[in-house]
């Protein structure tokens, strides 16, 4: 058996969403499917245009798959006790221009500069417009029992 771990995020409008992380982060969107009449009315959702919804969505930032979808059981509630992490593997370069990319923007907030991280690499953090916290990084060690004392 393959066990496989997306993120999925919950959004008030996921397509909104995906806009801005297309602008803002350079995603792309590889499926994004509105939410049904059936849907909608199931969940008790007034919906006028239902193309506006989203039922279902995968984005990809930096090659990583993410789901999506609009919130269906009320407000969805931002959490600080959840980061995605982008590791870059040993490619700082890369690493440090997508950061510079994503942090230059008035639309995210950086909560630690890109720089040198005591777990050897680089690393650096940007809170986005929904609350969440990507973890930029590259060359950091990987295991607990890499680490050098």
């Amino acid at each position: 058996m393959s066990t496989r771990f997306f993120p999925f995020l919950i959004f008030k409008n996921a397509k909104e969403a995906l806009d801005y992380y297309q602008d803002q982060f350079g995603a792309q969107v590889l499926l994004r499917k509105p939410m049904t009449e059936e849907q909608a009315e199931h969940l008790g959702i007034q919906v006028d245009d239902l193309d506006q919804t989203t039922a279902h969505a995968e984005f990809s930032i930096a090659g990583q798959v993410i789901l999506c979808a609009d919130a269906s059981m009320g407000e969805p509630q931002s959490s600080s006790q959840i980061a995605l992490v982008l590791d870059f593997g040993q490619d700082t370069v890369a690493a440090e221009s997508f950061f510079n990319r994503v942090a230059a923007s008035d639309q995210q907030r950086v909560t630690l500069p890109f720089g040198p991280h005591q777990l050897g690499g680089q690393m650096g953090y940007v809170v986005d417009r929904y609350g969440v916290t990507w973890i930029i990084c590259a060359g950091i060690v990987q295991s607990v029992d890499q680490v050098e004392d």
